[in-house]
C-alpha cells in the first residue's frame, strides 16, 4: 500500500451500549490495524454497566463520549459529527476488524475517487470470536450503481462500510426514528447519490451471538416497510414494479421467519401480502399455496432449509 494513503485519517465510530467486554475487544481490533492514521470515537449511549470504567484503560487512544440513551443511530450521528477524519468507518461495539480492514478499504476509495463508500464481505462470529459462517450475499453484485438492487434486498453487511465524510453533507445522517433497518436506509440514500464499492474479502467479524430482530419481528417488519415507503417518497421516478418487489420481499422474508418460529397464521398473512404485491412470482405463489394446503410439509421444508443454511454456509478453511 502506498504511503500516501496513510495520510488520510479514518474516524472509526463505535456506538456502545451495555456490552463492556465486547466493546473492549472491538476497540482492540481497531488498535491492531495495519493502517496508521486512525481516530477512534466511542459514543456510550447511556450504558448502565461498567463500560465507562472499562474504557478508561485506553486513555487518550480513544475519544470517549457519554450521552443519554437514545439509540444506536443517535450515537452514530454524534460520533460522525465529532469526527475529523476524511473517512468514516462504522463499527458496532460487538463486532471486530481484522488487521488489514482499514488499510484495504482506504486503498480502494483512494484508487476509486468516484466511489462514495465501500463495503466488504464478513465472517459471522460467535461470542468467542469463532467463525461460524460467512455473510451470504457475496454472490450478488454489490459494486457500482446498486440503488435499485438495494431496494429489493440489503446486500451490505453492517460494520464493513467505510464512507467519505463528505457524503453525509448530501445524504444526511442516520434516521433516529428507526433501529433495525437503519443501516439499510443509509445505504439506500448513499447509493442513490454515489457509486458503491465492494471487494470480496472477509475483513470484519460480524457477531451473531444474539438477535434483536428475532425477538422483535413486528417492529422489524414495520421499520422495513417504513424504509421502502420513505425511499419511494424520496424517489417518485422509481417504478411501481420495483417498489412492489421491495415490499413483497419484506413480507415474504418475515413470513419465513414466522414459519421458523411456528407462527403459521401470521406467516400466511404475510405470504398473502407478498403474493398480492408480486402475483406473477412463482415462488411466492407456491409458498402461499403450501401454507394453505400442506402447512406441515411447508414448515418441515423451511425448517430443514433454515437449519442447513446455518450449518453449511462457507467456513474459513
Amino acid at each position: 500500500m502506498s504511503d500516501n494513503f496513510n495520510m488520510q485519517k479514518v474516524s472509526v465510530i463505535i456506538p456502545a451500549y451495555n456490552k463492556s467486554e465486547l466493546t473492549l475487544r472491538t476497540i482492540e481490533s481497531v488498535l491492531n490495524q495495519t493502517y496508521g492514521n486512525i481516530e477512534i470515537i466511542v459514543v456510550d449511549d447511556g450504558s448502565s454497566d461498567n463500560t465507562k470504567e472499562k474504557l478508561k484503560s485506553f486513555g487518550n487512544k480513544i475519544k470517549y463520549i457519554f450521552k443519554e440513551n437514545a439509540g444506536a443511530c443517535s450515537a452514530r450521528n454524534v460520533g460522525i459529527k465529532q469526527a475529523t477524519g476524511e473517512y468514516i468507518a462504522l463499527l458496532d461495539c460487538d463486532d471486530i476488524y481484522y488487521p488489514e480492514k482499514l488499510a484495504k478499504s482506504v486503498e480502494y476509495l483512494e484508487t476509486n475517487p468516484d466511489y462514495g463508500f465501500v463495503s466488504t464481505n464478513a465472517y459471522l462470529i460467535d461470542a468467542n470470536d469463532k467463525v461460524v459462517s460467512v455473510f451470504s450475499n457475496s454472490h450478488r453484485k454489490r459494486s457500482g450503481s446498486i440503488a435499485s438492487k438495494l431496494i429489493y434486498n440489503n446486500l451490505i453487511c453492517n460494520s464493513t462500510v467505510v464512507i467519505r465524510r463528505s457524503c453525509f453533507k448530501k445524504v444526511g445522517y442516520f434516521d433516529e426514528k428507526i433501529f433495525i433497518p437503519a443501516d439499510w436506509d443509509m445505504w439506500l440514500r448513499l447509493a442513490e447519490v454515489y457509486k458503491a464499492g465492494y471487494f470480496d474479502e472477509k475483513l470484519t467479524g460480524y457477531r451473531v451471538s444474539d438477535s434483536y430482530t428475532k425477538s422483535h419481528k413486528e417492529t422489524a417488519l414495520n421499520e422495513n416497510l417504513y424504509v421502502i415507503k420513505k425511499t419511494f417518497n424520496r424517489n417518485n421516478v422509481i417504478s411501481k414494479k420495483l417498489i412492489n418487489k421491495g415490499y413483497a420481499n419484506i413480507y415474504f422474508g418475515f413470513g419465513i421467519a414466522h414459519i421458523v418460529d411456528n407462527n403459521l397464521n401470521r406467516a400466511r398473512e404475510l405470504f398473502f401480502k407478498a403474493a398480492k404485491k408480486r402475483p406473477a412470482n412463482p415462488k411466492m405463489l407456491i409458498v402461499l399455496a403450501l401454507s394453505l394446503l400442506f402447512p406441515r410439509w411447508l414448515v418441515k421444508i423451511i425448517k430443514i432449509k433454515y437449519n442447513l443454511k446455518n450449518i453449511n454456509q462457507e467456513k474459513d478453511s
